[in-house]
């Protein structure tokens, strides 16, 4: 069996192929379970294929150090499964109709068992993690999911004009606890168990997040402007969602406010308002600007690795840098 990846990911990420698939098969061994309904929703959403960068951050880092241990294995796969849990339940909240091109998982099972697998995940990411027997990175995984959990419901919070208003900070606060909290997870954690110093291990947690910024910039721009069939959904989704993003706040710069409004009502104008949206930003200024902002965080993060021990490993995270902005979706 080989990593559950996509080609692309498969390429980047051949110095730790021989990790990822000891985490894989953690991965696939989890769903195997009783009963039956929740052995499905497990498989549905865990063996689809998918970048597994969160994951392969975790090793990389940890690798950059000493070799890989049980320890590092079992952390990257509590990782994953800490984020596909925060993905079921994100749905829920958002209700889009896929996830990576499949059907999304309440779609599928009705919210109150997609609310109870994600919560089964987050039960089994914890107990996962416990098997490091490490209590820095217990507590770090607490730390991580309360921060997670109030990024959640800090964009939850917010109704009506609050949330098409929204500026950059407010933005940025969001996806610095929704997303860029679990590169830090996988960077940190990494770096604990690969014995790194206290200097190396703040290095890390810098590098994680600015590249989990700056992975969220970009696959906000892809919602707006990507190819449906790469992304595997609808573009415009966020819009569809009532969530306003980084381009689109931008894009505010150039565009009507009343067909801003339009795609946050619940008339017919709805949709052809969002397909105007996205046909302004793919040759606006807004996305050059989201696209920038990126570009200099992951440059920033890749300046963070220039202390850390070179090799393979070192190369990936480097690596990484260049793919969050150059991938199709």
């Amino acid at each position: 069996m080989r990593p559950q990846l996509h080609s692309s990911a498969l390429r980047l990420f051949t110095p730790i192929e021989a990790d990822l698939l000891a985490v894989e098969e953690r991965i696939e061994r989890v769903t195997d379970i009783e009963p039956p309904i929740l052995r499905d929703a497990l498989r549905h959403v865990m063996l689809a294929p998918g970048k597994r960068i969160r994951p392969a951050l975790t090793i990389a880092c940890g690798r950059l150090f000493r070799d890989a241990t049980a320890s590092l294995h079992s952390m990257a796969a509590a990782v994953e499964y800490l984020h596909t849990a925060t993905l079921i339940h994100d749905d829920v909240v958002d209700q889009p109709s896929l996830r990576r091109g499949a059907p999304a998982l309440y779609s599928l099972v009705g919210n109150s068992v997609a609310l109870l697998a994600g919560d089964y995940l987050f039960a089994q990411a914890a107990a996962t993690a416990s098997e490091t027997n490490n209590l820095r990175i217990m507590r770090l995984f607490a730390e991580s999911v309360m921060t997670l959990c109030a990024g959640q419901i800090d964009e939850c919070a917010r109704i009506g004009d609050e949330r098409q208003e929204i500026d950059r900070d407010s933005y940025y606060r969001t996806i610095d606890a929704k997303t860029a909290a679990l590169f830090v997870l996988a960077c940190h954690a990494g770096a604990i168990l690969g014995e790194a110093s206290l200097a190396q291990t703040e290095a890390l947690r810098r590098y994680g997040r600015l590249l989990g910024l700056a992975f969220q910039i970009v696959d906000d721009v892809l919602d707006l402007v990507g190819d449906e069939s790469a992304m595997g959904k609808p573009v415009g989704s966020d819009l569809r969602q009532g969530l306003v993003t980084l381009p689109v706040i931008y894009l505010r710069d150039e565009i009507a406010e009343d067909l801003l409004r339009q795609a946050f009502s619940d008339d017919g104008a709805k949709e052809q308002a969002i397909e105007q949206i996205a046909d302004r930003a793919r040759e606006s200024n807004a996305v050059r600007r989201a696209y920038a902002e990126a570009r200099h965080l992951c440059d920033e993060a890749a300046a963070e690795l220039e202390a850390l021990p070179k090799g393979s490993h070192r190369e990936l995270l480097w690596e990484l840098t260049r793919t969050v902005i150059d991938r199709p979706s």
